[in-house]
C-alpha cells in the first residue's frame, strides 16, 4: 500500500511539472528552443527595430544568411533596409528581402512597392541575394476578425505572381500554423515555406514538415543585430538545405 501511495504521489508530481511546463511555454517564460538549439545553417531576420546590421560581426558569429524587411502593405518602406543592403554589399553573408503582407491592400500594389525597394539588392552583384519572401501573419485585430479566405488567397496569389515575374523566383512564404491552415494549405504549395515555431521544436509544432526555413526564436542574442531589448529572430535551414539553394 505504501509503495502504491508513493507511486501515485510521484505521478501527481510529474503531471504537475508537465502542466507547469506547458503553462510556462505558452506564457513564453520557458523557451525550449533556446535550451535545445537546433542544428543546421543559422540565419537571422531583421527590420528597422534591430537598427544597424553589422554583417562582419554576424559572419564572425556563424550567421550565414539574413532576411531583412523591405516593405509592408502598399507603400511602407522599412527605414533600415537601404542601410542593410549597403552593409551586405561585399559580405559573405547572404541577404534576402521580405515583405510584410497586408490583408487591407491590393496584392498588385503591395508587389509594386516591394519590387521597387527590393530590386536594389537583386541587381547588386556584390550582394549574395536570396530569393524574396513574404510574411503572412496576423496583425491588429485580424485574428479575431479574419478576412475571407478567398480574398486573401486572391490578393496573395497576385502578389506572388507579380514578384516572380519581376525577379524570376517565387517568394518564400513565412507563416505560422493557424494562418497556414486558414489561408495557405493546398493553395500555395508552389511556394517554399518559412515557418514560425518559437515555442516548441518544429517536429512538435509543425509535424507535417515541408519547410525549408524555421524561425525558432524571437529572443536570440547575436553580435551584429539586436533590437532595444538586445534580441533578434533566429532561423535555421532544414536538413539538406544550403544557403546556395536559396540564392537568386
Amino acid at each position: 500500500m505504501l509503495m502504491l501511495r508513493r507511486a501515485v504521489i510521484a505521478l501527481i508530481a510529474i503531471a504537475a511539472l508537465l502542466a507547469a511546463l506547458v503553462v510556462g511555454v505558452k506564457a513564453e517564460v520557458i523557451r525550449p528552443n533556446s535550451i535545445i538549439v537546433p542544428q543546421g545553417t543559422k540565419g537571422v531576420d531583421t527590420s528597422e527595430y534591430q537598427g544597424a546590421t553589422d554583417f562582419e560581426a554576424l559572419s564572425g558569429a556563424g550567421i550565414e544568411f539574413v532576411y531583412a524587411k523591405a516593405t509592408e502593405g502598399a507603400g511602407y518602406v522599412d527605414a533600415q533596409f537601404a542601410a542593410t543592403c549597403a552593409q551586405a554589399s561585399g559580405s559573405d553573408v547572404a541577404l534576402g528581402a521580405y515583405h510584410f503582407f497586408s490583408f487591407d491592400s491590393p496584392g498588385i500594389d503591395q508587389a509594386a512597392s516591394f519590387i521597387a525597394a527590393a530590386s536594389s539588392a537583386w541587381v547588386n552583384p556584390a550582394i549574395r541575394s536570396l530569393k524574396p519572401a513574404v510574411d503572412v501573419e496576423w496583425y491588429g485585430d485580424k485574428e479575431q476578425n479574419p478576412p475571407k479566405a478567398e480574398d486573401v488567397q486572391r490578393e496573395l496569389r497576385t502578389f506572388v505572381d507579380a514578384v516572380e515575374a519581376a525577379c524570376g523566383h517565387k517568394p518564400l512564404i513565412y507563416t505560422g500554423n493557424d494562418v497556414y491552415d486558414r489561408y495557405l494549405r493546398g493553395s500555395f504549395d508552389d511556394c517554399d515555406l518559412w515557418i514560425s515555431c518559437r515555442k516548441w521544436p518544429a517536429r512538435v509544432e509543425w509535424p507535417h514538415g515541408g519547410w525549408i526555413i524555421w524561425q525558432y526564436s524571437d529572443v536570440g542574442e547575436v553580435a551584429g543585430a539586436a533590437n532595444e531589448a538586445g534580441h533578434v529572430d533566429l532561423d535555421v535551414l532544414a536538413e539538406g538545405v544550403t544557403v546556395d539553394d536559396l540564392l537568386m
